[in-house]
This record gives structure tokens, C-alpha cells and sequence, in this order.
């Protein structure tokens, strides 16, 4: 069953974290070869008694540091994008209903005043409260209490 929880957990978050997951491994060996080819650098500056070592050690830093950049820049945009569509998919909630409810009906009532009937019907099956702005008088519960005891 542990293992199961260990699987099931691990697949969770292989999907929620993969492209950090990815680059981070990417930008680790990137780093490491760097390094290797630094060292090698290092051994035929030593051979050769080459006097520009200084530059070579810059040179690795700043590859280092681009790359670095490059890592969180991408990871800052997949993000991004990430939030962009889950934004996209909370539409469904209920205020979101509302709020498009509201901006179509503004835009109905400016392009055509003058409405069919079958479009009333699936306006009204869209709006929950159309039967309610259309009484005269909206009562509450303790209303109806108070009209009932005078009556009795």
C-alpha cells in the first residue's frame, strides 16, 4: 500500500512540476559540462603554460549565470501560462456565470430592443432570477409569517 501512495504521489507531482523538473535536471548537467569543459581548459592552460586562465574562469561564470537566467526566465513563462489557462478554466464559477450573464444581457438590450419570444424563453432558462424580477412585490419568509398570524 505504501508503494502504491509512493507511486501515486509521484506521478501527482510529476505532472504538476515536470517542465521544472526537466529543466532543473537540464540546467544541472549543463553546469556540469561546463565545468568539464572548464577543467579541460584548465589542464591544456597548464600544459601549454597559456597565461589566460583569468579570462577562461570569466567566461565560465558568465556562461553560468546565462544559464541560470535562461532556467528561471523559462520556468517564470511556462508559469505564466500555466496561470493564463487555469484562469480560463475557473470561468465556471458561479460569480463568472454571473458577470457573463450580466455582459451579455448589456449587449443584447443595446444591439436589438425589440426581442422574440423564443429568445425570452432561453434567457430566462439562463437566468435563475428572471421569474423574481418580474413580481410585483418580493415577500421573505418571516413576511409570510407576519401575514399569516394577522389573518388568523
Amino acid at each position: 500500500m505504501n508503494k502504491l501512495i509512493n507511486i501515486v504521489l509521484s506521478g501527482l507531482l510529476w505532472r504538476k512540476y515536470k517542465f521544472l523538473l526537466v529543466s532543473l535536471i537540464a540546467l544541472i548537467a549543463f553546469v556540469f559540462l561546463v565545468g568539464q569543459i572548464h577543467q579541460d581548459y584548465l589542464s591544456y592552460a597548464q600544459s601549454t603554460a597559456n597565461a589566460s586562465v583569468g579570462l577562461s574562469f570569466a567566461v565560465k561564470w558568465l556562461v553560468w549565470a546565462v544559464a541560470i537566467f535562461v532556467f528561471l526566465g523559462a520556468n517564470h513563462w511556462v508559469n505564466k501560462r500555466k496561470q493564463k489557462q487555469s484562469d480560463l478554466e475557473e470561468k465556471n464559477s458561479a460569480l463568472q456565470r454571473i458577470i457573463n450573464w450580466k455582459n451579455r444581457n448589456k449587449l443584447n438590450s443595446t444591439e436589438a430592443p425589440a426581442k422574440q419570444p423564443s429568445e425570452e424563453r432561453s434567457k430566462a432558462s439562463e437566468d435563475p432570477f428572471a421569474e423574481l424580477r418580474t413580481k410585483d412585490k418580493l415577500r421573505t419568509y418571516a413576511d409570510l409569517i407576519i401575514e399569516k398570524k394577522n389573518q388568523d
